[in-house]
């Protein structure tokens, strides 16, 4: 099994979806409603032990999840499509358009971690795995401080009915141990960094050397927004993305 929870929209423009560490592609449910159907097909990708995907074993590092999701979009025969991920999602999203160049039309990578990996001390990694007792507290005090307390319980809510806490383990260590730094500038495709600006995590300066890495690397603040702007605010994320994805974007994108 490699499903997807969800394949939508008509449009010629193929989006492969892929989702971060704490929710499976459950994330995403608020901008389902508001994305743009007509023009874009979407495809929602579970990572292996999360979702629609949770009899499966946790993948293998950032190589093991970027595997597992080429093979699934070849199982819907697009030749061509840009890809969209958050967090760690976003950082297998720039994995997979340096493996697959010829294909990927275009990059957003929303509150993406960084390629070269994100080391923390001992403390702080424990801490971090420690978390999935309390995951509320971790995304309030450390990524997304002013989420809507509502919005946070639904979160998570839905993050133990998604996955348990083998996977949570497994994929801390994928999405803080990558090492394809050095790999993002061999294509150009069109790539965009978004962020929110109150995400005390991920910051202009924690991307600066992924987008200094890329050829044609874009990044782009989000109002209102920590690091689940999907939620926080999505009428704004999609407009951003899509925007993106499309090469639409306005001049309020910064061009590095």
């Amino acid at each position: 099994m490699n499903d997807f929870a969800a394949v939508e929209g008509s449009g010629s423009h193929k989006v492969l979806v892929l989702h971060g560490w704490a929710l499976d592609s459950s994330v995403w449910l608020a901008t389902r409603a508001l994305s743009n159907q007509k023009d874009l097909t979407y495809a929602y990708y579970d990572f292996p032990g999360y979702g629609v995907n949770q009899n499966e074993a946790p993948a293998s590092g950032m190589e093991g999840m970027v595997k597992a999701a080429m093979d699934a979009v070849g199982s819907l025969g697009w030749e061509k499509f840009s890809v969209l991920g958050h967090s760690m999602g976003g950082a297998a999203a720039l994995r997979l358009a340096t493996l697959m160049p010829d294909q990927v039309l275009s990059v957003a990578a929303l509150t993406p971690v960084s390629p070269a990996g994100t080391a923390l001390d001992a403390e702080t990694y424990d801490a971090f795995r420690r978390a999935w007792a309390d995951p509320a507290a971790a995304i309030k005090g450390s990524l997304s401080p002013n989420m809507d307390p509502e919005d946070l319980r639904r979160l998570v809510d839905r993050n133990r009915a998604t996955m348990n806490e083998e996977v949570w383990s497994a994929y801390l260590a994928n999405w803080t141990g990558p090492d394809f730094m050095d790999e993002l500038g061999s294509h150009e495709i069109p790539t965009t960094l978004l962020y929110g600006e109150s995400d005390p995590f991920v910051t202009a300066d924690y991307l600066a050397e992924t987008v200094a890495k890329l050829r044609k690397g874009t990044i782009r603040q989000l109002p209102k927004a920590g690091h689940y702007p999907m939620i926080e605010n999505p009428g704004a994320s999609v407009a951003a993305w899509e925007a993106a994805l499309t090469g639409t974007a306005t001049s309020q994108a910064q061009t590095i």
